[in-house]
């Protein structure tokens, strides 16, 4: 998942005129930018945000509704997010190259990708609970330099921890943590730099 939201995100970036569809952070960066700076393509630009809530709202609203059922909605909000995606994919490949930052197929393209982005958030907020969200990375940084701090600490002070029956599960809790942000961190450098060549 983070490799498609690195790879979906660095593809609207480049191609797209700085359009962001994962990071929601930088759509408002670039909304707010866009109405001190004149500038083209500035519609999708604003639209990404309700766009990627849009696509979060109708995963949620999936994921509520079959709530206590046998079934499992992951499948079902997983189809969602490709079924977007190949949108997204259809459209860019129909209307390449987008030469104009105005152009109507590469807008809706772009709207499409932030409500894929917006459905694979809540998905992993919502049904795979424990997991690092996977297309932002500002929060999986963060926790990844607190795990790296714990774990350096353990290494200059083994005594301590071993002394202390409270930090040695910390500690082991860490080091999983550590392991599981580090792979979504480079599955979204991975899928970035994919992007960024695509």
């Amino acid at each position: 998942l983070s490799l498609v939201a690195g790879y979906v995100d660095s593809i609207t970036f480049l191609a797209l005129f700085g359009f962001f569809a994962a990071q929601v952070t930088g759509s408002f960066v670039v909304a707010a930018a866009e109405l001190v700076v004149d500038d083209r393509g500035v519609a999708a630009k604003m639209l990404a945000i309700p766009a990627f809530m849009l696509g979060a709202g109708t995963a949620a609203a999936i994921i509520i509704v079959r709530r206590g059922s046998k079934r499992s909605s992951l499948p079902l909000v997983f189809a969602l997010e490709a079924l977007l995606l190949a949108g997204f994919v259809a459209l860019m490949l129909y209307s390449w190259p987008i030469t104009d930052p105005d152009a109507w197929l590469g807008a809706i393209a772009g709207l499409l990708s932030a409500a894929a982005m917006g459905v694979q958030s809540a998905l992993v907020r919502l049904l795979l609970r424990g997991v690092p969200q996977t297309n932002v990375m500002t929060g999986n940084s963060t926790q990844l330099a607190i795990d790296a701090t714990e774990l350096l600490y353990a290494r200059l002070r083994p005594a301590r921890v071993a002394a202390d029956a409270d930090l040695a599960p910390q500690v082991a809790e860490a080091r999983k943590r550590f392991a599981t942000v580090f792979a979504v961190l480079m599955g979204f450098l991975i899928g970035a730099l994919g992007g960024a060549l695509a």
